[in-house]
């Protein structure tokens, strides 16, 4: 039990390198794309956004919780991998999301206009939403395979959350699946009796 906490410790350590990096960062690159002009900003979607927060969290306890031991080494493997993979990438590659003004004075629009106030406007690419839903998504899939529909629901909400808050561009949701899917295959590689 000792080297779960240990663990879930460690796994939080590394996601919180996001915060000094997305508040520190200058410069930088825009992907915005033709494309990203034609989503609409619909403040709603900030709901399944900021959802993601606690579903990590209890998606961690769960993991080191539920997981059998080589699952949920392969899980570490993976997300610490993918996290610090990302960190490196923001350092030297800083990306960035020019956002729009939030109209209106429903509670949503509100909500949003405060996320864009709390949260920095860099460490667009690759989507760290998308990446880590999707990374737990893959490996409670693999502990709970009746439902991947289920699985890839989740993950079809939060790419959609990122692009209709105006949190990101089209690349970052997509950059998020590709090293989500290379963070796994590690880690399954890691450990490989989870095969």
């Amino acid at each position: 039990m000792k080297f779960r906490f240990g663990m879930t410790v460690l796994i939080a350590a590394a996601a919180s390198l996001y915060f000094p990096l997305n508040h520190s960062l200058t410069g930088g690159f825009n992907l915005s794309t033709p494309l990203d002009a034609w989503i609409p900003l619909w403040p709603g979607w900030v709901i399944p956004y900021l959802l993601c927060l606690p579903v990590w969290l209890g998606g961690l306890i769960w993991a080191a919780w539920k997981m059998n031991k080589a699952l949920f080494q392969a899980f570490v493997s993976s997300v610490l991998f993918v996290l610090l993979s990302a960190a490196l990438f923001y350092y030297v590659f800083p990306t960035y999301v020019q956002r729009p003004v939030v109209e209106g004075n429903g509670w949503t629009a509100q909500l949003l206009t405060m996320v864009y106030r709390n949260d920095g406007a860099y460490n667009a690419f690759p989507s760290g939403h998308v990446y880590q839903t999707s990374l737990f998504c893959l490996f409670f899939n693999r502990q709970y395979p009746n439902h991947p529909w289920f699985w890839i629901l989740i993950v079809v909400i939060v790419v959609f959350s990122t692009l209709f808050t105006h949190q990101h561009y089209l690349v970052d949701p997509l950059g998020g699946l590709g090293i989500a899917w290379l963070g796994y295959r590690f880690g399954i590689y890691m450990v490989p009796q989870t095969v």
